[in-house]
């Protein structure tokens, strides 16, 4: 079975960079804001959550979800919980409207952060369909930005 959770790809209309953060362990340690859609929550309500936990913020707008969805087994030294073999993960789009200085992380889930233009994400994000998909809704905002 598969958890169902959300991927935030936050970018920030200024200067047209994303934002990453960072989870401290050696593999897969860059990525979106993301984390599981708990009971009775929809998938905005999710990301706000989320967003709001990991960043210590609120200075986000315009959440735009993506019909683009990835599913993905966890690695076997990973599992947390026996119910889920992996995450079902959605995609919402948001625009960052703050500062940097708004910017709190939670130390015991992330250890840094950064804004990166699009093509950048390689450099980050070493799972191939993860990136994939992050291609995919970038594509499909491409308007919005």
């Amino acid at each position: 079975m598969y958890r169902p959770n959300v991927s935030i790809i936050v970018y920030r209309k200024s200067d047209g960079k994303f934002l990453l953060v960072h989870k401290p362990r050696r593999n897969h340690s860059w990525q979106f804001p993301q984390g599981g859609i708990e009971a009775g929550e929809d998938i905005v309500d999710a990301a706000k959550r989320e967003l709001l936990e990991e960043l210590g913020n609120s200075a986000f707008r315009g959440f735009h979800k993506s019909k683009h969805v990835l599913f993905y087994n966890f690695p076997p030294d990973f599992k947390r919980d026996d119910r889920y073999t992996g995450h079902k993960q959605g995609y919402l789009l948001a625009e960052f409207t703050g500062t940097d200085a708004d910017i709190r992380l939670d130390a015991q889930e992330l250890d840094e952060y950064r804004w990166v233009y699009q093509n950048e994400l390689p450099e980050y994000i070493d799972s191939s369909e993860y990136l994939k998909k992050v291609n995919q809704v970038a594509f499909e905002f491409r308007d919005v930005f």
